[in-house]
Formats: structure tokens, sequence, C-alpha cells
């Protein structure tokens, strides 16, 4: 690999890092104003366990903070997987050296 491509996966790390801290902030406030009971309703709904009538029910519901909490989780997820894969790309180049 490239010192070029060293660098670029270096500063991905760091930005997905400030990222994913950026979101967790932002979900703990969010679910300090949501409330407990209603983000468990919301954790259902993005595990995906309810069937499809509650579901397009629940959709229904949803007001503007529980939108950006989902929207939130669904940013958090990316940026994990993202930063996995550049620790793996990481983990195998230090594997050839």
């Amino acid at each position: 690999m490239r010192a070029e491509d060293v660098d670029f996966l270096s500063g991905m790390v760091v930005q997905l890092d400030i990222t994913i801290r950026k979101l967790v902030i932002e979900e703990q406030e969010l679910i300090v104003k949501l409330g407990a009971a209603r983000v468990e309703e919301l954790k259902e709904f993005w595990s995906q366990e309810l069937s499809s009538e509650e579901d397009i029910e629940f959709k229904r519901t949803l007001d503007y903070w529980e939108k950006i909490l989902i929207r939130t989780w669904a940013s958090l997820s990316r940026s994990h997987k993202s930063r996995a894969q550049v620790g793996q790309a990481f983990m195998k180049l230090n594997s050839k050296l």
C-alpha cells in the first residue's frame, strides 16, 4: 500500500471516530428528549420487530425528533461499518509487513 493510501486511511479513521462521537452525543440527547418508553418503541421499530401493519401505523405516528433519532441510528450504523472496514484494511496491511 502506498504512503498516500495509508495517510488517506488514517485520515478516515480520525474523521470516522469524530463522527461516531458526535452521533453518540446526539443520540443520548435525543433519548433524553424522547423518554425511555418511546425510545423502546422506536428500538422495536428500528430492529424490525413489528408486523407489517404495525410498521405502517407506527410510521404515521413518528414526529420530527423521532425521525431524527432513527436517522442518527442509521448514520451510526454506517459509520461503525465504515470504521470496521478501515480497521480491516489496516490489519491486512500490517499482516503483509
